[in-house]
């Protein structure tokens, strides 16, 4: 290989080395603040490849980490990288933490946690889209089932599983209408997971967070009965309480 070619390459492949999370690279910087994040005990289980990228299953996995928790879920390829950012204050360890997310195209999903010693974890995987729906005209009418919170949860040998799914289009300002106009971004301010001791998750949504946001959550026993509750963007409440 000729010395031109050679640094050929090495002048393509500067730029990408020096930012390796994309659009992502800035929110990366911020969280980390200098700090060097660990590898190991963050675990990101993703589809290596999915034929719609609008409902992306994510399964996070933590382990040694302890209260409170903040974590950051990102994605490399958008405008805006935010999925959703998570403050936990119990879990049942390891943390088990699953939820959905948006992928209009082929990128990465990216990871940050933060715990209450000041110890940060980071995980990064590659997710090929093969199509996406989420930018796809609306055909439906989502207000019709705007707002159905449903919730379950089951004792079992690792804690409590709690699972939880709001009826919500989580619309971007991206998306066209049956009109071919964009439709009015519509988005939820937060969630949160309430017990007998307090709050235990809050969750701030962004665009990257799929359609009918789902979370599942190991809790740790003795904090029920919970509360569930939803703040949308004009301030209606969703609530449903866990016996």
């Amino acid at each position: 290989m000729s010395l031109r070619a050679v640094l050929l390459m090495l002048m393509l492949a500067g730029p990408a080395a020096a930012q390796p999370w994309g659009q992502a690279q800035e929110a990366v910087e911020q969280w980390l603040q200098g700090a060097q994040a660990q590898t190991q005990g963050l675990t990101v289980e993703v589809p290596s490849w999915v034929e719609d990228g609008a409902f992306v299953a994510v399964d996070l996995t933590l382990h040694g980490a302890q209260p409170p928790l903040s974590l950051s879920l990102l994605r490399s390829g958008e405008e805006d990288p935010r999925i959703a950012t998570v403050q936990l204050q119990a879990w049942e360890a390891p943390l088990r933490l699953s939820t959905r997310v948006r992928l209009p195209r082929s990128q990465q999903l990216i990871v940050l946690a933060r715990d209450g010693r000041g110890r940060i974890w980071q995980a990064a995987q590659s997710v090929e889209v093969l199509a996406s729906s989420c930018l796809s005209p609306s055909l439906g009418n989502s207000a019709a089932t705007l707002g159905q919170l449903q919730g379950w949860l089951e004792a079992g040998e690792h804690g409590l599983e709690l699972r939880s799914l709001l009826r919500h289009p989580m619309e971007t300002g991206r998306r066209p209408g049956a009109d071919g106009q964009l439709l009015a971004r519509h988005l939820p301010t937060r969630f949160e997971i309430n017990g007998t001791h307090g709050n235990l998750l809050r969750v701030e949504p962004f665009e990257g967070l799929a359609a009918n946001p789902y979370w599942r959550l190991w809790l740790p026993t003795g904090h029920t009965p919970l509360l569930l509750r939803w703040v949308d963007a004009d301030g209606r409440e969703f609530r449903r309480q866990l016996p």
